[in-house]
């Protein structure tokens, strides 16, 4: 009753909207056929010539003669004009492993002079939903995995499928969406929709499960992210009893307590880096995946329970005002601004930055927990433990989200009398992110601008996300002029950084080192040594174009200071 009552709400409630995405939607340039490159022809011809070899050595009858079929993403963004640089190839009778060795073999044989690459083979790994072995290797220049047609079957104490071979039906049907489990047969040079929907999804930019939807997600509770993920990635609507499928409530549970960090990490980054990242959060929140995704229970043996409400509490907020605002941020900077721009353009070019960037935003709430010792911070303890990200993300989003403070300091003097502020000051507060201080002062600007916008838009809404943006929302006056006060603010932030040459402030040192300084001085090293360097980079920082010489009187000056 309840997914039944949802799905009247989605219809009534979407409405129009979704009927005019639809209709625009059909107008997607969606091919029916296939054009191979040449590299591609190359190895389907190679590949077809062997099939046909092992049917005729074998005495293989037509119907169990060996056939090959190019499954998954290859084939969908084949269809939807792009091209793929990967091959995940399904052969029906044979594993992955004992085709590609026949295959070895073959060229060897009668191809000496073809380069194929070394075989190698990937071994089941349930904990890393690795559950049948892969042959990959490279031909004419392709990366191409090999592996057997199967079928699925999940008990319900195991995440764990026990696998057979399958048919195609069998193994188009496991697959997380119709559009995905389009097959391109080599044997034939045809497209095979054995959903029966995948090729009419992918017209109509619809996301689906070829199973219903709740028992796919049963089996892996993983394809929920996945399924955001292709939406944000192609602005594709998720069907409506799929939606209301993923949000049900064993979902979540199944989420945080069966699926491995790592492999939500992987799919999280992949939204945050696609090409619409604020409408695959918005569904993440619509959902109500936020605390399954941005939470981990070690939180708790650092902080108590009621700081931990205070700031998951703010998430849900946090997740929904900055993916509604986000598309006016963009809008502004890119039509108003230069230097502003330019630093905007090589966020949206670099997949660790838009990564860094949205996690910065999003676990800015985590910035209140009060660490009880160095490097326990909320941000840092969730990164590592939530997500298992890379040191160096973590290093950066918890400089970004931590020393955050709402126009405070440095950034709020020169907001309000930039002749007031030093250079010394601007740059020793950029030298705190060693390399992304661009990145970070574009996290500021948008937090800025959602503080200013807190309240003043409505973001409890239970629409369901859309893929773009209302133009009502886009043309709102208020929220326009909100964020272009501040974006014109970081846009003379950015002119000063340029014209007072700091840009790469953090790669400067001071004039003279630590043993130049013990010698001249005749004085062992101390703790007099960071103090003296330290202030040797402020007046450094100050007098552009000192000297070595000029550095050494200075120091004669402040020496006895630290070695009375």
């Amino acid at each position: 009753m309840k997914r039944f009552a949802c799905s009247i709400f989605y219809q009534q409630r979407l409405g129009s909207r979704f009927l005019s995405y639809q209709q625009s939607s059909m107008k997607r340039p969606v091919c029916d056929y296939i054009t191979l490159t040449a590299p591609e022809r190359r190895v389907r011809e190679l590949l077809v010539e062997y099939c046909n070899y092992y049917n005729t050595q074998n005495g293989i009858g037509e119907e169990d003669q060996l056939e090959l079929r190019i499954t998954g993403g290859w084939v969908r963004d084949k269809l939807l004009g792009n091209e793929s640089h990967d091959i995940d190839i399904a052969v029906n009778h044979l594993t992955g492993e004992q085709f590609a060795h026949g295959l070895s073999d073959y060229v060897s044989k009668y191809q000496p002079d073809l380069d194929m690459h070394t075989l190698h083979t990937i071994k089941k790994n349930p904990d890393k939903s690795k559950h049948l072995e892969t042959c990959t290797t490279k031909l004419y220049g392709i990366d191409i995995d090999f592996v057997n047609l199967r079928s699925e079957e999940y008990s319900l104490d195991s995440r764990v499928p026990v696998i057979e071979f399958g048919t195609p039906q069998e193994d188009a049907l496991r697959r997380d969406a119709t559009l995905n489990a389009l097959f391109y047969n080599l044997n034939h040079s045809k497209i095979e929709d054995f959903t029966g929907k995948g090729l009419e999804d992918l017209h109509h930019g619809l996301l689906r499960t070829p199973l219903p939807p709740i028992q796919t997600f049963l089996d892996d509770p993983l394809r929920i992210i996945r399924l955001i993920r292709f939406a944000s990635k192609f602005n594709f609507m998720i069907e409506q009893k799929t939606l209301c499928a993923m949000k049900e409530e064993h979902n979540k549970i199944a989420l945080s307590t069966k699926i491995s960090k790592e492999r939500i990490e992987i799919e999280l980054r992949k939204i945050l880096t696609s090409k619409n990242p604020g409408y695959g959060l918005q569904l993440i929140n619509y959902i109500g995946l936020a605390r399954s995704i941005f939470y981990v229970d070690s939180l708790e043996n650092e902080f108590t329970k009621e700081e931990l409400k205070l700031a998951c509490d703010k998430m849900p907020a946090q997740l929904a005002l900055s993916t509604k605002i986000y598309p006016n941020f963009k809008h502004i900077i890119v039509n108003s601004t230069k230097k502003f721009r330019h630093a905007f353009a090589e966020l949206l070019h670099n997949e660790d930055s838009m990564n860094i960037f949205w996690l910065a935003i999003i676990l800015q709430p985590y910035s209140i927990l009060p660490p009880r010792k160095p490097n326990h911070d909320g941000i840092t303890k969730f990164m590592k433990d939530g997500l298992k990200s890379k040191r160096s993300d973590v290093i950066k989003v918890q400089a970004i989200a931590q020393n955050y403070k709402y126009q405070t300091g440095v950034i709020k003097q020169l907001f309000q009398d930039p002749t007031t502020v030093k250079r010394s000051d601007l740059g020793l507060y950029l030298r705190q992110f060693p390399g992304f201080a661009p990145l970070s002062l574009i996290t500021d600007c948008l937090l800025d601008c959602m503080h200013d916008l807190h309240g003043a838009i409505d973001i409890s809404s239970e629409l369901p996300p859309f893929p773009e943006s209302s133009q009502e929302m886009l043309n709102d006056e208020h929220i326009n002029r909100v964020i272009n006060d501040n974006v014109h603010k970081y846009e003379e932030l950015f002119a000063a950084i340029d014209q007072l040459g700091l840009a790469d402030v953090h790669t400067v040192k001071p004039l003279l080192d630590g043993t130049t300084l013990s010698k001249k001085l005749d004085l062992k090293p101390g703790p007099w040594l960071k103090c003296v360097n330290d202030e040797i980079l402020v007046w450094q920082l100050d007098n552009v174009g000192a000297t070595r010489e000029d550095c050494f009187k200075f120091v004669e000056t402040i020496i006895s200071k630290y070695t009375s």
